[in-house]
């Protein structure tokens, strides 16, 4: 899963954007960093040890982010977990989608994969932002 020099790239945003959301945010950017980082690492995980039915072990992680997030969105006044969220469930569906065979090439299934991660952490990371922004004036 780590093969290339773009999946490395990407792994790197993934961290440096959970690690600022965990060192820089509130306890709702904080639980998002640590949620999204745990699930990312979880299907890495799954896609060493698993390659042959990596799409199921990717709905399997990404539906406990999206039950996260869900929490997230329901216990707090901030909007941008609603987004997490709403990416979220564009990639469970294209998930259920590829396990059920609905015409899906296996490119156009990672693009769509990979821009439904990339709304996520741009999620996590506009909600740190202001998060921080608001820290920082007090209130």
């Amino acid at each position: 899963m780590l093969q290339s020099w773009m999946s490395q790239m990407g792994a790197v945003v993934v961290v440096l954007i959970c690690l600022y959301a965990i060192v820089a945010g509130s306890w709702r950017e904080r639980l998002g960093g640590v949620l999204y980082l745990a699930a990312y690492g979880l299907s890495v995980a799954f896609g060493m040890v698993a390659a042959e039915h990596s799409t199921l072990y990717l709905l399997v992680s990404d539906m406990v982010c999206l039950q996260g997030f869900l929490v997230l969105a329901w216990k707090s006044r901030a909007r941008w977990p609603w987004w997490a969220v709403a990416a979220q469930v564009v990639s469970v569906g294209l998930e259920t989608m590829t396990l059920l065979h609905i015409g899906f090439t296996t490119w156009t299934f990672l693009l769509a994969e990979a821009l439904a991660g990339y709304a996520v952490l741009l999620a996590l990371l506009m909600g740190t932002i202001a998060a921080n922004r608001a820290r920082r004036a007090g209130t």
